[in-house]
């Protein structure tokens, strides 16, 4: 059976890289992107605060301890946190307020502009994962502006975390949080799986996307055990075992495989564990 590997030191490297790069920034880890109980500890005594964006994961965040948690999406009730950027005015919250930004016409995500400007806020928050930087600084113009005009005294960024954006981020003179995911766990994790068959440049491994879902954007990078040094002179297509092509992770290439190899399959360490399910395999250990 498939078995993931979790590497908590790299882990804390990637929290100290990105708070030596934004020093002065809250660190808010989004726990939807891996809910590992021994990652988010490890964050939690880095001094990490948490996003969440349900009720579920509120008491998850809490559970673990962490002092200063961040709220966004559908919440159905008031709860206690450090922030909350709502979906619509006059939601109720326990503690700071922040509106989302909608960032394109009929999102279901964030307020329109119009109502942004009928309110006061503490805070102007906006998340947007696959921008180019050209657009993502418009995005990041557009909330400076609503804040000077809302009295709100915090920025809240979410989405992909990278050099780019840190060098905007560093310009901003209000309070900054920034809400990453990816950038804290996706190269933490590590998955071994045995080689079941090959078949027609189909290497077929003992789990699928019942782990490796498709909405996860990871750049997964495979290796075969034992032969990292062979020369790759031939494409594969890395597939689970379940019975439908959609079942692949992706085009590789590798040294020659055979029934019986052993794939280690990198940069899986977020958007996978959380939304994994039992779906015709069970998780990996």
């Amino acid at each position: 059976m498939a078995e993931l590997i979790v590497y908590l030191e790299r882990v804390e490297e990637n929290y100290k890289k990105l708070k030596d790069a934004l020093p002065k920034a809250t660190i808010a880890y989004a726990l939807k992107a891996n809910y590992d109980k021994r990652i988010l500890k490890k964050l939690k005594r880095l001094g990490c605060a948490a996003e969440v964006c349900s009720e579920y994961e509120y008491k998850i965040a809490k559970k673990i301890g962490f002092e200063k948690i961040i709220i966004n999406g559908y919440v159905t009730k008031p709860l206690k946190c450090y922030l909350q950027n709502v979906e619509k005015i006059g939601q109720e919250v326990m503690g700071l307020k922040g509106a989302r930004m909608r960032l394109y016409k009929d999102s279901k995500i964030g307020m329109c502009e119009e109502d942004i400007l009928k309110c006061k806020w503490d805070c102007i928050a906006f998340h947007s994962s696959r921008a180019k930087i050209s657009e993502w600084g418009k995005y990041l113009k557009n909330a400076l502006r609503l804040a000077e005009k809302t009295g709100a005294r915090i920025i809240d960024v979410g989405g992909g975390i990278n050099e780019e954006r840190i060098k905007m981020i560093k310009k901003i003179k209000k309070d900054v949080i920034v809400e990453p995911g990816r950038t804290l766990v996706e190269n933490a994790c590590e998955l071994i799986a045995e080689v079941l068959m090959v078949k027609n440049n189909n290497v077929i491994i003992d789990t699928g996307i019942n782990f490796f879902n498709k909405l996860s954007m990871s750049k997964y990078e495979v290796e075969v055990v034992g032969k990292e040094k062979e020369k790759k002179n031939k494409v594969y297509r890395v597939c689970g075992p379940i019975p439908t092509d959609i079942d692949n992770i992706g085009k590789y290439n590798l040294p020659e495989v055979k029934e019986g190899d052993v794939l280690k399959i990198k940069n899986c360490g977020a958007y996978t564990m959380s939304m994994a399910s039992n779906w015709t395999r069970r998780v990996p250990k």
